[in-house]
């Protein structure tokens, strides 16, 4: 019996080193993405565009984004603001009607409120059906999606324009942050948001050029053609960003990244809050995962063109942490068994105990390095950088990894209901100027002649 124990644990071992080696594919992007991103080539193309942002309980900060959209250097009239004003209890819906009076941006303002509906995914899907009965979709080139709280640099949807006309359907960006340097939370907020583009996004964009691979969409700060609105939003789930990106790339659609345009949200600083959106989170993961991987897994039973963006959106709709914790777990239970077999079960206790000491470390030591490095790689884009408070926080950034773990669990054996998050950061004037100054400028942007060259 011992020895068939230690047979399943070395097998346990063996399907952890083969998940991993399933994923390697992740280094070569990251590595793809460490020298280059890809960059489109300026055009007079301009395209009409419908601007969609889902608003509770908005009416402190969402003014400022309607601000930073009417300062954009992209044509007015050919931008409409759709903002659902869903289930609010303030003055969301009056503050952008009053904006929309007084300046030149058109604003569209619809009330939505069903309590039992309050998840971003049922505004937007109302949203699209005032949209295709009052302008029909076909009215709008594409569609950008935003958060209330975002606030975007002033040559935003130039270049996102610019990604646009060189034949991309879906185009995500680079989300930066209004507070990162708050507090501890709010700085690995914005680090963990960094980390996609440098880790994946960036690497991927240069890959998407030629089909292979889809960047992800992270809730916001993303534009789309109509064409995949043209039956409607249909995505509904705690997480609907993931189940856009999942039923994008089952249509064979590559999702590409524009790290030109700039646009800042506002970070959670409060533990209780990050706790309420990380296990939400964890909850929509697990939901995307019972539903999108059994449709991924079919699909690259095709071998088509999809094949790789399939291969790739499956890993990041796998349920790794709770794979990782049940095979772990299950490992140890084993251990013990075979330590009261051979009477070393205090052995074996201290074994286990050095192990999750050793995983602690070693979250510590990787959430240090990559913090830091990502904080470094992007610190002309960091409001105010300093190394000395990222340095710090960055010491700090391994529990972003444990709240995850911990919401895992929870979400795993728990009901989770969405629940707002409260924005609360406020841009004067003043404020939204230096931000808008920020801008990256791009001294050396491609030409056609090279954009050529990914087709």
């Amino acid at each position: 019996m011992e020895a068939a124990l230690n047979i399943a644990i070395k097998v346990l071992s063996i399907i952890g080193t083969v998940l991993l080696v399933l994923q390697f594919h992740r280094v070569i992007i990251f590595l793809a993405g460490f020298f280059k991103t890809r960059k489109y080539p300026k055009t007079d193309k301009r395209f009409k565009y419908g601007i969609c942002i889902a608003a509770r309980n908005e009416e402190k900060v969402i003014e400022n984004l309607l601000q930073s959209i009417a300062k954009q250097d992209y044509p007015l009239d050919m931008l409409t603001v759709f903002v659902i004003a869903h289930n609010c209890t303030d003055n969301t819906a009056e503050v952008c009607r009053q904006f929309s009076r007084y300046n030149d941006l058109n604003v569209v303002v619809y009330e939505y409120n069903n309590k039992d509906e309050r998840t971003k995914g049922y505004a937007l899907k109302y949203l699209f059906e005032k949209i295709k009965e009052d302008y029909t979709i076909e009215g709008f080139d594409g569609y950008f999606v935003f958060d209330a709280d975002n606030v975007l640099n002033t040559d935003y949807i130039t270049r996102m324009n610019e990604a646009f006309a060189s034949g991309n359907k879906i185009i995500t960006s680079f989300r930066n942050s209004k507070n990162i340097y708050q507090n501890w939370i709010s700085f690995q907020y914005a680090i963990h948001w960094m980390r996609t583009c440098l880790a994946e996004n960036r690497g991927k964009s240069i890959l998407t050029a030629g089909g292979g691979l889809s960047c992800r969409v992270q809730g916001t700060g993303f534009l789309f053609a109509n064409e995949l609105v043209k039956d409607g939003w249909k995505y509904l789930t705690l997480t609907e960003d993931r189940a856009f990106c999942s039923d994008a790339t089952i249509k064979n659609y590559n999702i590409t990244y524009c790290e030109q345009a700039v646009f800042y949200d506002e970070q959670p600083y409060q533990l209780k809050v990050a706790f309420r959106q990380r296990i939400r989170w964890a909850k929509g993961h697990l939901l995307s995962s019972v539903e999108n991987c059994p449709k991924l897994l079919k699909n690259l039973t095709k071998f088509d063109s999809s094949f790789v963006k399939s291969y790739d959106c499956f890993w990041l709709n796998f349920p790794r942490p709770i794979e990782s914790a049940a095979r772990k777990l299950l490992s140890w239970i084993l251990r013990i068994i075979v330590g009261i077999i051979g009477f070393q079960v205090w052995g074996v206790l201290g074994a286990i105990g050095l192990s999750i000491l050793y995983d602690i470390l070693k979250k510590f030591a990787i959430g240090l390095v990559y913090s830091m490095y990502v904080s470094i790689f992007y610190r002309k884009r960091i409001l105010n950088y300093s190394f000395f408070k990222s340095l710090k926080y960055s010491l700090l950034f391994f529990l972003f990894d444990v709240i995850g773990d911990i919401s895992n669990y929870i979400a795993l054996f728990t009901k989770v209901e969405w629940k707002p998050i409260p924005h609360n950061v406020n841009l004067n004037e003043q404020e939204l100027k230096e931000l808008e100054s920020k801008a990256l400028v791009d001294d050396d942007p491609v030409t056609p002649e090279e954009e050529n060259k990914h087709a």
